[in-house]
């Protein structure tokens, strides 16, 4: 159970299975939210240079905190990427980049509700 999560915190990334948790106890949950924060985090330090939307998105997700105290992994990391989304959403309209980023990450989101779905390919959210 997590009652926060920090963006500036260290992520690991590990392949999906489709066991309910990993070799080191991490949910699948768990380990999808930290993917997707990972390439949040990758596509804004790779292009931020190329797009200056980016640095504004930058700031947006690192200011992004959650409190759900007396929530388990399988309600939690759902809810925080889902508030991740709605608290990056209005900056949608500020730049067709951010826009790419918000769509391609709703795509790994529908994994919480069906694990087998397949997510977003790109190693980044953001596409040249």
């Amino acid at each position: 159970m997590r009652d926060d999560f920090d963006y500036e915190d260290d992520f690991a990334y590990n392949d999906f299975d489709d066991e309910e948790e990993d070799d080191f106890g991490m949910t699948f949950e768990e380990d999808l939210y930290l993917m997707i924060r990972e390439k949040l985090r990758d596509t804004i330090q790779e292009y931020k240079g190329q797009y200056p939307a980016l640095k504004k998105l930058e700031s947006a997700v690192s200011s992004f905190k959650v409190n759900a105290k007396n929530t388990d992994d399988s309600k939690f990391y759902p809810l925080a990427a889902k508030l991740l989304s709605e608290h990056i959403k209005p900056l949608t309209e500020d730049s067709e980049e951010i826009q790419e980023i918000y769509d391609n990450m709703q795509t790994d989101i529908s994994r919480f509700k069906n694990q087998r779905a397949h997510g977003y390919e790109g190693e980044f959210y953001l596409t040249d």
